[in-house]
């Protein structure tokens, strides 16, 4: 397994400092701040602390960074405005805000680029280019890098040259494109060795020699690592020493020697944790326990992979309750912002027509003695009220495109949920639990199913019956059927407008009769196998069946599983009730009544 280093560059080099140290001149600076009332001596206090607790508290680091944005603005000073927006698209970086870190950065541009500085609107394209690969579009990623290599060599800056030319090498890598990273590598190390900055020399250096690992080039990447473990020795860069050993246990893995190689990864391994680089002692692991394999030493690897295993799980699991918190809570806010700006349209209205009414009355006492005065001031007020009418409309279409966004945003929430789910099924083996988290994917796809209606559909607010069915039907019976001779089923359903309240429900419902009829209905596949599913009115209830023609059963079913204790919750909230009927060898009739429910 390969690593690379993410390079970004600041405005400044940071210089190291003893942990006591640091503490001292951030008291001193808080003191200076209480005691002062010139806002420029609270400004630059407030930027020193920024840099002092910048890698050693993010969040601190973040609020002084707002509060040196706040005294700028204050003081009108242009410059330090947009050094602080800079500033803050780095902050919202480190906190995987990358949408609203993009925001700050283009505003820093927007001045360094009419200020025509140019080296400063290099380092802000770095940090956008950054910005946008993290977030997965390395399409514009590419163009900001390019553009930020341009400027700088284009001022004969090597060190922003050097860095922008590496991360433009890291993309092509993350593509797969080895020859081209490699190629921009090349030109990175070139430059940056034309400068005094060993930090990125090394950096640069590690990354190239772990391309030329890749491309196994064995023979150029040993020199660079080698060189790397002399300098980071000479410096005490303790990340970099350790990151050169990693690479030098590949090589010798590479070569063979796996012995020698197993000792280089445990030391840099013991690198790590001892100076808790934990993610960097995470993605060593697998290097770790292929070495462990191939020296034989299967019962330290098992011991690595279990704890491998568990850590991310543990990473899995804490992502997916961020994730999920962070998807509910943008739902909530996006609906109620969609909700008042409703709200505030609507009164305007009212209030608009209340004003039409009023001025109508005065008009007509005077019509008598005025009627030609009246016709002039009546013209006038034709062209308000189509003024007025205009601006409705226009505030009308910027309802539904807000409330496109709110649809849109949710199914891609949920869409990254389904996502998490399906890569922690790449990683389970058992087959239970397999079903079971294929199965929470197929329910949050229901969800997605009818945000991505809403969002295509000029329907902003219902969801046809027919259409949803037919689609959430056919996505089910995809991807549960393994059997040579699929089971078929037929669907009749009234094309229903239903709102969002209740077609969720229903679709949920749906694909639980669904999946437990397809695990439990047919012990062998024949092409006589079929299910029917209808959605139908009668009378004042709305009525879903599903049946099939399988082996049956005696009795009550069992109320135990997870998915018959969520249609039982679900029917609750129509206030449906729930039937089934079976006979052995004839099959099962699932009956479900609907009495709530909204029709549009």
């Amino acid at each position: 397994m390969r690593f690379t280093f993410i390079v970004t560059v600041l405005f400044f080099v940071l210089t190291p400092i003893s942990s006591a140290q640091n503490v001292s001149k951030i008291d001193s600076l808080q003191i200076v701040i209480e005691h002062t009332k010139n806002d420029s001596i609270k400004m630059d206090a407030y930027n020193k602390l920024r840099r002092l607790t910048y890698y050693s508290d993010p969040n601190s680091s973040k609020d002084y960074t707002q509060k040196f944005y706040e005294y700028a603005k204050k003081r009108k000073d242009s410059f330090s405005v947009a050094l602080a927006n800079y500033y803050l698209g780095n902050a919202h970086v480190v906190e995987s805000d990358f949408e609203t870190a993009i925001q700050f950065y283009f505003k820093s541009a927007d001045y360094f680029e009419k200020k025509k500085d140019s080296a400063r609107l290099s380092s802000v394209f770095n940090g956008i280019g950054a910005a946008y690969e993290n977030s997965g579009n390395d399409t514009l990623s590419l163009k900001y890098f390019k553009r930020s290599q341009n400027i700088s060599k284009s001022i004969g800056d090597l060190r922003r040259s050097a860095i922008a030319l590496n991360n433009i090498g890291n993309i092509y890598k993350n593509r797969g494109d080895l020859e081209n990273a490699k190629y921009y590598m090349e030109r990175a190390l070139e430059d940056v060795n034309n400068t005094n900055h060993i930090e990125y020399i090394t950096s640069l250096s590690i990354n190239l020699a772990n391309t030329y690992l890749d491309l196994n080039e064995i023979d150029n990447a040993t020199p660079l690592f080698e060189k790397v473990i002399m300098i980071t020795d000479s410096i005490s860069d303790i990340y970099s020493y350790a990151s050169a050993l990693r690479g030098l246990g590949n090589v010798a893995i590479a070569e063979g020697n796996n012995k020698k190689g197993l000792k280089l990864l445990n030391d840099a391994y013991h690198k790590y944790k001892t100076n808790r680089f934990f993610d960097e002692q995470l993605s060593i692991m697998p290097d770790l326990i292929l070495a462990n394999e191939l020296n034989k030493n299967y019962a330290q690897g098992l011991h690595l992979a279990n704890h491998y295993q568990k850590l991310k799980d543990s990473i899995f699991n804490e992502q997916k309750d961020k994730n999920l918190s962070e998807a509910l809570q943008k739902y909530e806010t996006e609906k109620k912002d969609a909700q008042l700006k409703l709200l505030k349209v609507e009164t305007e209205k009212r209030e608009q027509q209340n004003q039409l009414y009023i001025t109508l009355a005065i008009a007509g006492l005077f019509m008598a003695g005025v009627l030609g005065y009246f016709s002039f001031k009546n013209r006038q007020k034709n062209k308000i009220l189509a003024k007025q009418k205009s601006l409705l409309e226009d505030t009308l279409d910027e309802k539904n495109t807000l409330l496109k966004e709110v649809h849109h945003r949710v199914k891609n929430s949920f869409q990254i949920v389904s996502s998490l789910l399906y890569l922690q099924s790449e990683n389970v083996e058992d087959k239970e639990a397999k079903i079971a988290i294929k199965e929470a994917e197929n329910r949050v796809r229901s969800m997605v199913l009818i945000h991505q209606r809403l969002y295509n559909k000029d329907e902003l607010i219902g969801i046809n019956a027919k259409d949803y069915f037919s689609d959430l039907v056919r996505d089910i019976f995809e991807s549960h059927q393994f059997e040579s001779n699929p089971i078929s089923y037929h669907l009749d359903v009234e094309p229903f407008v239903l709102d969002i309240e209740t077609i969720t429900p229903v679709g949920l419902i749906l694909n639980e009769l669904i999946v437990n009829t397809l695990k439990h209905a047919f012990d062998e596949v024949t092409s006589e196998s079929k299910i029917d599913i209808l959605f139908q009115k009668q009378e004042e209830h709305l009525v879903l069946r599903v049946i099939d023609n399988g082996k049956g059963f005696e009795g009550e079913v069992k109320s135990a599983s997870f998915g018959i204790t969520l249609i039982k919750a679900l029917s609750k909230k129509l206030k449906a009730t729930l039937n089934y009927k079976s006979k052995i060898d004839y099959g099962t009739d699932v009956t479900l009544i609907i009495k709530r429910y909204n029709l549009l």
